[in-house]
Protein backbone atom coordinates (compact mmCIF):
# COMPACT_ATOMS: atom_id res chain seq x y z
CA UNK A 1 0.00 0.00 0.00
CA UNK A 2 2.73 2.68 0.87
CA UNK A 3 4.26 1.74 -2.35
CA UNK A 4 1.51 2.39 -4.29
CA UNK A 5 0.62 5.78 -2.53
CA UNK A 6 4.79 6.51 -3.26
CA UNK A 7 3.90 5.61 -6.99
CA UNK A 8 0.94 7.91 -7.15
CA UNK A 9 2.81 10.61 -5.51
CA UNK A 10 5.98 10.43 -7.59
CA UNK A 11 3.64 10.64 -10.91
CA UNK A 12 1.85 13.46 -9.50
CA UNK A 13 5.33 15.04 -8.27
CA UNK A 14 6.62 14.44 -12.10
CA UNK A 15 3.32 15.81 -13.88
CA UNK A 16 3.84 19.04 -11.40
CA UNK A 17 7.24 19.96 -11.65
CA UNK A 18 6.76 19.54 -15.55
CA UNK A 19 4.27 22.24 -15.41
CA UNK A 20 6.09 24.45 -12.46
CA UNK A 21 8.71 24.94 -15.23
CA UNK A 22 7.14 27.97 -16.94
CA UNK A 23 6.46 29.24 -13.10
CA UNK A 24 3.95 31.76 -12.13
CA UNK A 25 3.76 35.43 -12.97
CA UNK A 26 1.80 37.55 -10.58
CA UNK A 27 1.51 40.39 -8.78
CA UNK A 28 2.84 41.39 -5.55
CA UNK A 29 3.66 44.30 -2.88
CA UNK A 30 7.48 43.41 -3.11
CA UNK A 31 9.80 43.28 -5.97
CA UNK A 32 10.82 40.01 -4.65
CA UNK A 33 7.31 38.23 -5.21
CA UNK A 34 6.92 37.46 -1.92
CA UNK A 35 3.72 39.59 -0.28
CA UNK A 36 1.09 39.00 -2.65
CA UNK A 37 -1.51 41.31 -0.44
CA UNK A 38 -1.67 45.03 -2.22
CA UNK A 39 -2.96 48.15 -0.72
CA UNK A 40 -5.27 50.67 -1.31
CA UNK A 41 -5.70 52.51 2.12
CA UNK A 42 -4.71 56.08 1.57
CA UNK A 43 -4.89 58.15 -1.55
CA UNK A 44 -1.80 58.39 -3.43
CA UNK A 45 0.83 56.87 -5.65
CA UNK A 46 1.04 53.09 -5.61
CA UNK A 47 2.96 50.73 -7.49
CA UNK A 48 2.36 46.75 -7.60
CA UNK A 49 4.83 44.86 -8.94
CA UNK A 50 4.84 41.87 -11.24
CA UNK A 51 6.93 39.31 -10.95
CA UNK A 52 8.25 36.17 -12.48
CA UNK A 53 8.38 33.36 -9.90
CA UNK A 54 8.62 29.45 -9.45
CA UNK A 55 10.49 28.83 -12.22
CA UNK A 56 14.64 27.25 -12.54
CA UNK A 57 15.03 30.14 -15.22
CA UNK A 58 13.92 32.52 -17.67
CA UNK A 59 14.56 34.45 -21.31
CA UNK A 60 11.35 36.11 -21.66
CA UNK A 61 7.71 35.89 -20.41
CA UNK A 62 4.27 37.77 -22.01
CA UNK A 63 1.09 38.34 -20.18
CA UNK A 64 -2.14 40.27 -19.54
CA UNK A 65 -2.93 42.19 -16.31
CA UNK A 66 -6.02 44.87 -16.37
CA UNK A 67 -7.00 46.76 -14.14
CA UNK A 68 -9.88 44.53 -11.81
CA UNK A 69 -13.41 46.17 -11.93
CA UNK A 70 -12.69 46.11 -8.19
CA UNK A 71 -9.95 48.43 -8.02
CA UNK A 72 -10.88 51.93 -7.76
CA UNK A 73 -7.51 53.59 -8.65
CA UNK A 74 -6.30 55.31 -11.99
CA UNK A 75 -3.93 53.20 -14.17
CA UNK A 76 -1.15 55.62 -14.66
CA UNK A 77 1.87 53.71 -16.38
CA UNK A 78 3.82 50.59 -16.51
CA UNK A 79 7.82 51.43 -15.92
CA UNK A 80 9.51 48.42 -17.75
CA UNK A 81 12.73 46.82 -15.98
CA UNK A 82 14.05 45.32 -18.96
CA UNK A 83 14.64 47.73 -22.34
CA UNK A 84 12.89 44.67 -25.05
CA UNK A 85 9.29 45.85 -23.01
CA UNK A 86 6.47 45.61 -26.15
CA UNK A 87 3.05 46.95 -25.60
CA UNK A 88 1.70 47.44 -22.09
CA UNK A 89 -0.43 45.13 -18.97
CA UNK A 90 -3.54 47.20 -19.90
CA UNK A 91 -3.59 45.60 -23.48
CA UNK A 92 -0.96 42.61 -23.14
CA UNK A 93 3.07 42.91 -23.30
CA UNK A 94 5.85 40.83 -24.02
CA UNK A 95 8.96 41.14 -21.68
CA UNK A 96 12.42 39.99 -23.06
CA UNK A 97 15.11 39.70 -19.61
CA UNK A 98 18.02 39.85 -22.26
CA UNK A 99 20.10 36.94 -20.15
CA UNK A 100 18.93 33.89 -18.63
CA UNK A 101 17.57 34.69 -15.14
CA UNK A 102 16.78 33.01 -12.36
CA UNK A 103 13.55 33.76 -10.06
CA UNK A 104 12.54 35.72 -8.57
CA UNK A 105 12.41 37.83 -11.70
CA UNK A 106 10.98 41.48 -11.64
CA UNK A 107 9.45 42.41 -14.48
CA UNK A 108 7.11 45.30 -14.35
CA UNK A 109 5.84 47.99 -12.02
CA UNK A 110 2.38 48.41 -12.56
CA UNK A 111 1.74 52.38 -11.35
CA UNK A 112 -1.65 53.61 -10.10
CA UNK A 113 -2.78 56.50 -8.29
CA UNK A 114 -5.26 54.61 -5.25
CA UNK A 115 -8.00 56.61 -3.84
CA UNK A 116 -7.72 54.59 -0.37
CA UNK A 117 -11.53 52.89 -0.80
CA UNK A 118 -11.17 49.77 -2.84
CA UNK A 119 -12.83 47.61 -0.71
CA UNK A 120 -12.04 44.62 1.00
CA UNK A 121 -10.73 40.76 -1.52
CA UNK A 122 -10.37 42.64 -4.53
CA UNK A 123 -8.54 40.35 -6.80
CA UNK A 124 -5.89 41.16 -9.34
CA UNK A 125 -4.99 38.43 -12.04
CA UNK A 126 -2.56 38.22 -14.27
CA UNK A 127 -4.51 36.95 -17.67
CA UNK A 128 -3.49 35.26 -20.79
CA UNK A 129 -2.21 37.46 -23.43
CA UNK A 130 -5.42 38.38 -25.54
CA UNK A 131 -3.39 37.62 -28.94
CA UNK A 132 -1.15 34.64 -28.22
CA UNK A 133 -3.67 32.99 -25.27
CA UNK A 134 -1.21 32.26 -22.49
CA UNK A 135 0.48 33.78 -19.86
CA UNK A 136 3.94 32.55 -21.57
CA UNK A 137 7.14 32.40 -20.68
CA UNK A 138 10.99 31.33 -22.45
CA UNK A 139 13.30 29.42 -20.68
CA UNK A 140 17.04 29.00 -20.99
CA UNK A 141 17.09 26.36 -23.75
CA UNK A 142 15.06 29.01 -26.07
CA UNK A 143 11.54 26.71 -25.25
CA UNK A 144 8.62 28.53 -24.70
CA UNK A 145 6.04 27.20 -22.16
CA UNK A 146 2.67 27.89 -20.16
CA UNK A 147 3.20 29.81 -17.12
CA UNK A 148 -0.06 29.94 -14.98
CA UNK A 149 -0.91 33.55 -13.95
CA UNK A 150 -0.88 34.58 -10.06
CA UNK A 151 -2.73 37.00 -8.54
CA UNK A 152 -2.59 39.44 -5.74
CA UNK A 153 -5.30 40.71 -3.30
CA UNK A 154 -5.99 44.38 -2.79
CA UNK A 155 -6.94 44.76 0.73
CA UNK A 156 -6.89 41.25 2.00
CA UNK A 157 -8.57 40.47 5.12
CA UNK A 158 -9.48 37.36 7.76
CA UNK A 159 -11.96 36.30 4.96
CA UNK A 160 -10.30 36.59 2.25
CA UNK A 161 -6.20 35.39 1.00
CA UNK A 162 -3.79 35.74 -1.89
CA UNK A 163 -2.98 32.88 -3.51
CA UNK A 164 1.06 32.38 -2.48
CA UNK A 165 2.76 29.93 -5.32
CA UNK A 166 4.33 26.59 -3.79
CA UNK A 167 8.05 26.70 -2.20
CA UNK A 168 10.53 25.35 -3.90
CA UNK A 169 11.01 21.73 -2.95
CA UNK A 170 13.69 18.91 -3.94
CA UNK A 171 12.85 15.43 -4.90
CA UNK A 172 14.13 14.07 -1.56
CA UNK A 173 12.39 16.22 0.68
CA UNK A 174 9.25 14.93 -0.80
CA UNK A 175 10.61 11.17 -0.81
CA UNK A 176 10.99 11.75 3.61
CA UNK A 177 7.68 12.88 3.78
CA UNK A 178 6.34 9.19 3.04
CA UNK A 179 9.11 6.38 3.69
CA UNK A 180 9.50 3.07 2.79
Amino acid sequence: MKRVVFLMVAALMAASLAFAQGGSIGIFKDMAGTNCNLDDKVPGLTPYYVVHVNTPAATACEFYAPKPTCLTAMYLSDTGVFPVTVGSSQAGVSIGYGTCRSAPIHVLTLNFFTQGTTGACCRYSVLPHPITGGPWMVDCGNTQRLATGGQGLVNANSTCMCDVPAEDTTWGQVKSLYGE
